[in-house]
């Protein structure tokens, strides 16, 4: 499996660090997250933030595996969930022009008031969403899944806090909603660890064993119903060893992608993960051998 470098544990330093790290690193690939190309997403620093990325990585020789997406698919006005479709489709696109073939991100964002974010995240997302929110949310993925296999990109949906879509379950549940066999999964046990104990267990990936594309190597510890993710990959709640045990038996997930998005200079946290990535991996060999 390769490593791949999230962009997002570096949201703090302009996008030709992030590529000088990667590069220096030797990093082969990197996930670039919208800090890194336009945050707002606006149409004209999509095309050509994701194009810039691209162009700097091949000068340092890292590659652009993917790149995110975000969007409120949940929003109650129709044009407004057209606009969220267009604007994901923008990064599809932008994508497709670059010989991108996967975008990550999340689309269901839902809580029950704007300061509600870094709370009780039990109480956000799935637990929330009403059947015709759902609805609203499998349409519009079903939609740029469409857009986006007519241009050979695969639209993978993250699990993720605070939106409908923030367990393994929800997301299976999605998209099977969604009906469109584009859509992929992108597995990140710690950001569901605090939503319960069946999101902490790698047997729920048999829920979306044929849709698994990639997944986040990170960890956290729980505090107060949401997470605290100042740690390492090979600290706090998360076994990451069983569940990277289970992806490689997957020979679809050939990725694997190290983020930090804790507080803190990320650049030790970053080797350290890549490191415990390596390590695990060759005992997982070893323990199949």
């Amino acid at each position: 499996m390769r490593p791949v470098l999230h962009s997002y544990a570096l949201r703090d330093y302009p996008l030709e660090h992030v590529l000088r790290v990667a590069a220096a690193d030797g990093w082969p690939a990197i996930e670039l997250s919208s800090w890194h190309f336009d945050p707002e997403f606006d149409a004209d620093n999509i095309r050509t933030g994701i194009a810039t990325a691209v162009r700097i990585g091949r000068r340092y020789g890292v590659e652009v595996f993917c790149a995110d997406y975000w969007a409120v698919f949940t929003a109650a006005d129709e044009r407004e969930r057209a606009m969220w479709v267009e604007k994901a489709c923008l990064v599809v696109d932008a994508c497709a022009d670059n010989g991108i073939t996967l975008v990550n991100g999340a689309g269901g964002w839902l809580v029950r008031d704007g300061t509600d974010w870094d709370r009780d995240w039990a109480g956000n997302g799935s637990a929330l969403a009403s059947d015709v929110q759902r609805g609203w949310v499998a349409d519009c993925y079903h939609r740029v899944a469409a857009h986006a296999a007519e241009r050979g990109v695969r639209v993978a949906v993250e699990v993720h806090p605070n939106t409908v879509h923030d367990t393994v379950a929800a997301t299976a549940h999605l998209l099977d909603l969604a009906g469109h066999d584009n859509l992929v999964v992108t597995l990140d046990p710690a950001n569901a660890a605090a939503l319960g104990a069946d999101d902490r267990d790698p047997a729920v990936i048999d829920l979306v064993a044929d849709r698994v594309a990639f997944f986040h190597l990170k960890n956290c510890l729980i505090r107060d119903g949401v997470t605290d993710f100042t740690v390492d990959a090979a600290a706090g709640v998360v076994d990451n060893y069983r569940w990277l045990a289970r992806l490689a038996q997957m020979p679809a997930v050939t990725d694997i992608c190290v983020e930090y998005c804790g507080d803190g200079d990320p650049h030790p946290r970053l080797v350290a993960g890549r490191r415990y990535l390596e390590d695990t991996l060759r005992l997982v060999a070893a323990d199949r051998d």
